[in-house]
């Protein structure tokens, strides 16, 4: 096994939602490997801006370059011109992980066509407008790592959670469907499906977290190091082959019944 194949020095990364417990653990897990990571939040918002921050300042610890910017990223022009600074001080643009979180629970029947709307448009289309800015980049070098973090939901409904499991199930699919589009190209796209992790949005107070750890065949949550160790694997250079993949990281969910 050559195991340089799993280096990551010399390449750069954008992580977008690395205001999030697991987009800051996939950002520390890939400067822990090599690589100069750019960070973004997803929505501009002060929580997610002083979140960034900390993760800026764990970053510089560990000597890579590295710039943090707020985002809405359902913003397609704020989107194209983060993934062009992250080619511009970072020299190149090599790792793409989406790592999107607007949580949100509410009845179907009680929800706006607005709330509807804004759900899909931060963690389905936000993907697909990075995918699309990140592309340009990619496909011309010839060389691409594209990872999409997608929630358990994406393959099991919840209650009151049909925009989010709605939008979860799309960038699945959407995964599916860019890795055949750039498969003789050089640029791998794969998702992380992320069981329930320590430090999700979702996972509103103690008592559903402890709901939902007797639910798990571990019984206990995934920690968020355990996301980043699955996003270095798949950005190096040793997974090549693999495209149009999901790793489950859910303690056994998916094998219950």
């Amino acid at each position: 096994m050559n195991v340089e194949a799993f280096s990551l020095r010399g390449k750069a990364a954008l992580v977008i939602g690395a205001s999030n417990a697991v987009g800051r653990a996939c950002a520390l897990a890939l400067a822990e490997a090599g690589a100069d990571v750019a960070v973004t939040t997803t929505l501009p918002r002060q929580q997610e801006e002083e979140a960034l921050n900390l993760c800026l300042v764990a970053l510089h610890a560990l000597g890579r370059k590295s710039f943090a910017q707020q985002l809405d990223a359902a913003n397609a022009g704020a989107v194209e011109a983060v993934v062009q600074r992250t080619a511009a001080e970072l020299g190149r643009l090599d790792i793409l992980v989406n790592a999107h979180d607007l949580p949100y629970a509410k009845p179907v029947t009680e929800m706006t066509p607005d709330e509807w709307r804004r759900v899909l448009d931060v963690n389905l289309t936000g993907p697909a407008l990075a995918c699309r800015a990140a592309a340009g980049l990619m496909l011309a070098q010839g060389k691409g790592r594209v990872i999409n973090v997608i929630s358990l939901l994406g393959e099991r409904g919840i209650t009151n959670g049909s925009a989010y499991c709605a939008a979860q199930a799309g960038v699945l699919n959407l995964t599916r469907a860019l890795a055949l589009e750039w498969a003789r190209s050089g640029v791998t796209v794969n998702a992380i499906g992320a069981g329930w992790t320590e430090g999700m949005g979702i996972i509103a107070d103690e008592a559903l977290k402890q709901q939902l750890t007797r639910y798990i065949p571990h019984k206990r949550l995934a920690q968020p190091d355990e996301i980043g160790s699955a996003a270095v694997y798949l950005a190096s250079d040793a997974t090549g082959f693999i495209t149009g993949q999901v790793i489950w990281i859910d303690g056994g969910v998916r094998s219950r019944l």
